[in-house]
């Protein structure tokens, strides 16, 4: 934290001052016996609060007091636990470095966060994510995090050491990824610095589970598909893998159709883009404004957000959700960040650090189909679903109120 003593003990020399004063004057006015009217005892004890009342606005305001803050390291993400506005809440800054952070801030309908106590921005929902998301300067060293919420505003102590290094991807629209990943790593006990995120290459797992999604659609006979992909260095990867293994299988790629249809102008589509670009895609479809026969999602798209809208999402996965090992990763992030949403990079970022602690994953893979239940005034079901992701319940599960069911699978490498 920046030294703030000198500026402190100034004001406390003020402050000290003033309610000196204050107590003198009440001396002066006790040895006369009025004032004009005033009996001399109360003008006393008003020249004492008077004083005190100065003193008090002589001190600097450093706003409600940070409850809960998790040791530190630098280049690790750090969480907090406040108690502000009386509300619970959370505050999670990462890559906890100097220069650009991410800053995620759960427990709060509007929150804002900044360097600078007068100059805060406000926090927005990402795609993915459950948190409020606010872009945040750090200097090096010590400082402080400001924090608004509820009508109320405190500051948290950070230490982000000297080395500026923060990953680029946690800069654009994959941070929220790449934050639920170094959370993930964070819960299994990681003290390891973040230096990458999951969008700065294609994992091999990832793409002989693409390669699984052409080849269950060839057995299908499909012949023509859609392809969703993004700018970033693992959706072109992934995009390439698709485009390889749909010739192999004699498969056309196309963009995705617009506009209302029938169900036999429909194609598969296959989305290998980041959570922004899929949610807007998944909304697209579920809305009507784009024509899908299912949506292949790439298994880094396991988030609720992108699993709620009716848009007959299936995805491919080594793992069964819903097993012992996968709920054991839910379990902590919910124990350490309340409401947010558990997701494939989380897990990914999960069992990496478990190790030999976490060894569930199949050698093949299978398709999971994933649907939210029709529940009347649900807000997580129905029409319209996606549309309330951040309200209702927050029940520490994959997909509350929906199905995650293998539906196809395993399926095999070629050669192996």
């Amino acid at each position: 934290m920046t030294d703030s003593s000198p500026v402190l003990g100034s004001a406390l020399l003020l402050a000290t001052a003033v309610l000196l004063a204050g107590s003198t004057l009440g001396l002066l006015l006790l040895r006369g016996r009025r004032l004009r009217g005033i009996p001399a005892t109360t003008a006393f004890f008003a020249a004492v609060v008077a004083g005190a009342v100065f003193a008090g606005a002589a001190l600097p305001d450093r706003g409600e007091p940070q409850q809960t803050a998790a040791p530190q390291r630098p280049g690790v993400p750090s969480v907090h636990k406040l108690h502000l506005g009386g509300q619970h809440m959370t505050v999670m800054v990462v890559p906890n470095r100097p220069g650009p952070n991410l800053v995620a801030v759960g427990g709060a309908e509007t929150v804002a966060a900044g360097a600078d106590r007068d100059r805060l921005t406000a926090g927005t929902v990402r795609a993915g994510s459950a948190q409020k998301w606010v872009p945040v300067n750090l200097p090096a060293g010590e400082s402080r995090l400001w924090v608004s919420a509820a009508g109320a505003k405190t500051s948290i102590e950070v230490n982000t050491g000297a080395r500026a290094d923060t990953p680029a991807a946690l800069r654009g629209a994959d941070g929220p990824e790449c934050a639920a990943a170094a959370t993930g790593a964070l819960v299994a006990g990681s003290v390891r610095t973040l230096t990458s995120c999951p969008s700065d290459s294609l994992a091999a797992t990832d793409r002989s589970a693409l390669r699984s999604v052409v080849a269950f659609l060839a057995g299908r006979g499909t012949r023509t598909a859609a392809l969703v992909s993004d700018g970033s260095p693992r959706g072109k990867a992934a995009a390439a893998v698709v485009r390889a293994a749909a010739a192999d299988a004699r498969i056309t790629l196309a963009a995705p159709t617009k506009g209302p249809g029938t169900a036999k102008a429909a194609r598969p589509l296959i989305v290998v883009a980041g959570w922004q670009e899929a949610e807007s895609t998944i909304r697209a479809v579920a809305a009507g404004r784009l024509r899908a026969q299912g949506s292949y999602l790439a298994p880094w798209l396991l988030t609720r957000p992108l699993l709620v809208p009716g848009a007959g999402q299936l995805i491919p996965l080594r793992y069964a959700p819903r097993t012992e090992l996968p709920m054991a990763y839910v379990s902590a992030l919910s124990a350490l960040l309340p409401g947010e949403y558990p997701s494939g990079a989380g897990y990914e970022g999960w069992r990496r650090t478990m190790g030999g602690a976490a060894t569930d994953d199949a050698s093949s893979v299978r398709l999971y189909a994933t649907a939210v239940m029709y529940i009347p005034g649900s807000p997580l079901s129905g029409p319209g679903a996606g549309e309330h992701r951040h309200k209702g319940t927050t029940t520490a599960d994959w997909l509350p109120n929906g199905m995650i069911a293998s539906v196809a699978g395993p399926f095999k490498e070629k050669g192996a």
